[in-house]
């Protein structure tokens, strides 16, 4: 009666902590603050959402299932840039896909392995920080640890064999990196396949169902270049360019975001350590079996997984997802063998209690992810891009930051790697591009510092500050102590344009064209026009007059803050 009681508690304590954990996590989605590289892929799931193609129509040196996955939800939500919250929402269904897979790759070990699982993954901050976010590694992580979880199930079937290597494809198609560690794992399922041809006990119990959802995946993947007649620019860019890339990014050692990780979540990986020894001793002494052992793939995927963060030239964090995420039932193995290790029953509860107290601090340390303003100056930019622009209108940044408006050029952002391999075609095409596509806003981000001095010269020049992260077409006249000012003025395209402040015209006369110029509006056609002005006013601007038509003033003094690396 006691042990019946004692494990209704602890399914109630497990299911209830699994909700308030997966609540957070849709708070993180839908508030948390939007790094810098989650632009470049919304706005390229918009692209994708109005028919363009992945490296034959704009830069893209990433696979592109998520763009592929996220498009259609602008079908449904329109083009409004605020529109990324929805794909913020959608990615939360991936993340509930970890759960459900490291719940099932913790199954044979009971009910508590297999509920602990989740919500130890979590809780783990980094991985929950960036499994809500709009990036090609979210999707590749649930996407390998479904595969997983597929192949382990026992007793395999066919269906569960082609889930694990249709799975394993679309993890593959969504992110490069998977064919590091997905590849160890997949050698060692070929050979497994080879060596054994289907014969119980083998790893794929059903070759002919895995090769199937293999073989499927890949023809999907197959048809979409060939209908997109992209298979050149995708081996240009996601192999030959990005292999380049690799080497001659200015990198930085694994220890930079690692260490932090560790330190902070030191008490999470010392149980998965924990689990993985436990699990890797209960593996060896299974005898000759163990190398049909359906835990083989996990094990080996937390060494593969490391691997591929480690070696990267530059391992960012979110790189490490996949590794955090076959952490996670070996973190609950762990944990529960901590538990019942002592022999009498108050350490047990001090280590139950423990256990407790530490999961308490994590989410702690979630809710620290969401204390200041989140994304809400961002979602003020976004309305804002909104009401000044229309759907068709061009805008200019280095990340994607409008989201669903259209880009200028074919490099719609650009990374420290690409700004100094070609920065005389950025100098030279770039602003042909603004020009030539009547680019009327620009937004500013991190890297608009690393551009080259010309293209900054031509974006300081002939963009405005509307506060410090939009910037609108329109340039500023200084007048000299002559009291006459002669210039030009390029209007980016035939619209309104009008004079800031208005009172220049009672301290002085303008013209343009030869035309005075005696209201503070005036429509300009596209091209350039020269200017005069004569009398007291010490500076003016003229500026493209937005589609609300509200006129501004240039902010010159306004801090960016709508960019954030993370």
């Amino acid at each position: 009666m006691t042990d019946g009681w004692r494990g209704r508690v602890l399914r109630w304590g497990l299911g209830a902590s699994l909700l308030g954990f997966a609540f957070q996590a849709v708070r993180l989605a839908l508030h948390k603050a939007f790094s810098i590289d989650e632009f470049q892929y919304a706005h390229a799931a918009w692209l994708v959402a109005r028919g363009q193609v992945p490296y034959r129509d704009f830069f893209e040196v990433h696979f592109p299932f998520v763009y592929q996955v996220l498009a259609p939800l602008f079908w449904g939500v329109g083009d409004a840039p605020v529109a990324v919250l929805a794909l913020r929402a959608a990615m939360l269904v991936p993340l509930a896909g970890a759960c459900g897979a490291v719940a099932l790759l913790n199954r044979r070990e009971g009910r508590p392995a297999a509920w602990l699982a989740p919500l130890l993954l979590l809780a783990l901050t980094p991985f929950t920080r960036f499994a809500t976010e709009i990036r090609p590694d979210a999707l590749a992580a649930a996407l390998f640890l479904g595969a997983l979880a597929a192949l382990s199930m026992r007793p395999s079937t066919r269906a569960r064999g082609f889930a694990g290597g249709l799975l394993l494809v679309g993890a593959v198609w969504a992110s490069q990196k998977v064919l590091f560690f997905g590849g160890l794992v997949g050698v060692v399922l070929a050979v497994d396949i080879a060596l054994r041809r289907g014969r119980v006990p083998a790893l794929v119990g059903h070759p002919l169902g895995f090769l199937s959802g293999l073989g499927l995946g890949l023809a999907s993947v197959a048809a979409y270049l060939t209908a997109t007649a992209s298979w050149g620019a995708w081996w240009q860019w996601c192999f030959v360019w990005a292999a380049e890339h690799q080497q001659r990014y200015p990198g930085f050692p694994a220890s930079e975001y690692l260490g932090p990780v560790a330190e902070e979540q030191s008490w999470l990986l010392l149980l998965a350590a924990l689990g993985f020894a436990v699990s890797l001793r209960a593996w060896w002494r299974s005898g000759p079996s163990r190398w049909a052992d359906a835990d083989l793939p996990l094990l080996l995927a937390v060494p593969a997984t490391f691997g591929s963060f480690a070696l990267q030239r530059a391992p960012f964090p979110y790189s490490l997802l996949p590794f955090l995420g076959v952490l996670a039932p070996f973190m609950a193995r762990g944990a529960l063998w901590l538990v019942a290790a002592p022999r009498v029953s108050w350490a047990r509860a001090a280590c139950a209690t423990a256990l407790v107290v530490l999961v308490g601090m994590q989410a702690w340390r979630l809710e620290q992810l969401l204390a200041g303003d989140g994304n809400a100056r961002q979602r003020e930019v976004f309305a804002r891009i909104a009401t000044l622009t229309g759907p068709e209108d061009v805008v200019y940044d280095n990340s994607g930051g409008y989201v669903s408006r259209p880009h200028a050029h074919f490099y719609f952002y650009t990374d420290a790697y690409l700004r100094g391999a070609i920065p005389d075609v950025l100098s030279r095409e770039v602003p042909e591009a603004l020009v030539s596509s009547g680019c009327v806003l620009r937004v500013d981000d991190l890297r608009t510092s690393g551009l080259p001095p010309a293209l900054r010269r031509f974006l300081d020049r002939h963009y405005q500050p509307l506060d410090g992260d939009l910037h609108l077409w329109g340039q500023r006249y200084d007048v000299p102590g002559t009291g006459v000012l002669e210039d030009r003025f390029l209007a980016v395209r035939e619209a309104r344009y009008f004079v800031e402040p208005a009172d220049a015209l009672d301290q002085g006369a303008l013209f343009i064209d030869g035309a005075r110029v005696t209201r503070a509006e005036v429509r300009l056609a596209r091209g350039e026009h020269g200017v005069r002005y004569e009398g007291r006013a010490a500076r003016f601007h003229l500026l493209w007059l937005p589609r609300d038509g509200q006129r501004w003033t240039p902010r010159p003094q306004a801090r960016p803050s709508f960019s954030r690396l993370f």
